[in-house]
């Protein structure tokens, strides 16, 4: 017997329900896959995960900051209702019966939006300590304000991200009294076939014919990229994980732009370190500070003036259908009421021109925001 239109529910209505009812829930869509899926958890609060050693203990949708603080921690999202694509009508009844009211005076406060001026000095800065071999490599970061309610339109956004982005990672969720979105193209830990796969992404350029082959692309793309691989091939070393490949760098396609890029691999039968412990030594890795990490990470906290909260971070289902699909929260933006929080960075090298990266943000920015304008 066929089924009718009212015994299923997509998985947008089932997140319009979510919001609807103030309820604690992940949906995602894993690259090159069409179903999405939906977590919801019962209970408002969340888990807070001190740390990665007992992941493969783990059951639900991980979200990691940036870096770790008091109000950035990490935390998982528990799924009593796991949806796979869709929802039955019993589910979907049953999710519409968990309300929760919405705290009271919430404190999400915008963060600090930089101008094109001062971004620019900040630049600037940095490359002179990059002249004076003090670092090689920093990632600088900023956040993008734009005035729009998206409340209405969130699961319409998530769709057609999904529809746009076929080999990202799509992802929304609500927790903690916060919403963020996005169409992250940087895998960081995942398994697959039984297989580890990493990945080491830095470099863009806007998609041009002419940089579709990596001969195209200049030096300042390539030793940035070159950080980050000699970097996670040294903490799978340090890890004594075995018979691991490299396959790269290759130009891959995200969106509108394209990245150098290198993947790691291994059998899971060869992984003799502590996967959880992997993690944790990996991130953040050089694509999303710089390097040498250190010293990068004390640049990034003395210069930038906004908390990248859960900004290239990592985030993903963990101990569902695979053991591990954890990726870099890159091209994501945080809704606050009826504005959203675009973030987005780039790596600065000796070669880098000021205005060209800051012209490099504003694309990144521009791969969620050519969707919410599509939606108008």
């Amino acid at each position: 017997m066929s089924r009718t239109k009212t015994s299923v529910k997509t998985i947008g209505e089932t997140i319009s329900l979510c919001l609807q009812n103030n309820l604690t829930f992940a949906a995602y869509r894993l690259p090159n896959q069409t179903r999405p899926k939906l977590m919801v958890q019962k209970n408002l609060e969340t888990e807070e995960i001190e740390a990665l050693s007992n992941i493969n203990e783990l059951r639900g949708f991980l979200i990691a900051p940036f870096l770790h603080s008091e109000d950035n921690r990490m935390f998982i999202i528990s799924p009593d209702y796991f949806l796979d694509g869709e929802t039955q009508k019993k589910q979907f009844d049953e999710i519409s019966r968990i309300k929760h009211g919405g705290s009271e005076e919430v404190e999400n406060l915008l963060p600090y939006e930089v101008s094109m001026e001062e971004y620019l000095g900040q630049i600037e800065n940095i490359t002179r300590l990059i002249k004076n071999n003090e670092v090689q490599k920093v990632v600088l970061s900023r956040a993008k304000i734009v005035n729009y309610d998206l409340s209405e339109k969130i699961q319409e956004i998530f769709s057609k991200l999904c529809d746009r982005f076929s080999n990202a990672f799509i992802y929304v969720f609500k927790a903690r009294d916060q919403i963020w979105m996005g169409a992250t193209p940087e895998p960081f830990a995942f398994f697959e076939n039984n297989i580890f796969h990493t990945s080491s992404v830095a470099g863009t350029k806007e998609d041009k014919k002419k940089y579709q082959l990596l001969e195209n692309w200049g030096s300042k793309e390539k030793q940035e990229q070159q950080y980050v691989s000699d970097y996670i091939d040294s903490v799978l070393n340090e890890n004594h994980w075995e018979n691991i490949e490299h396959n790269g760098p290759y130009v891959k396609k995200a969106g509108n732009l394209l990245h150098l890029r290198t993947d790691f691999t291994s059998v899971a039968g060869a992984m003799n370190g502590n996967l959880g412990y992997l993690i944790y030594n990996l991130h953040p890795t050089p694509a999303i500070c710089g390097f040498p990490k250190d010293k990068a990470l004390e640049i990034i906290q003395s210069i930038e003036k906004h908390n990248r909260e859960y900004y290239s971070g990592f985030l993903g289902p963990v101990g569902m259908e695979n053991p591990v699909s954890l990726f870099v929260n890159l091209r994501c933006m945080k809704i606050v009421g009826s504005q959203i929080v675009l973030y987005s960075g780039g790596g600065l090298t000796i070669d880098s021109h000021p205005v060209d990266e800051w012209y490099e943000t504003e694309i990144k920015a521009g791969t969620l925001l050519s969707v919410i304008y599509d939606s108008k």
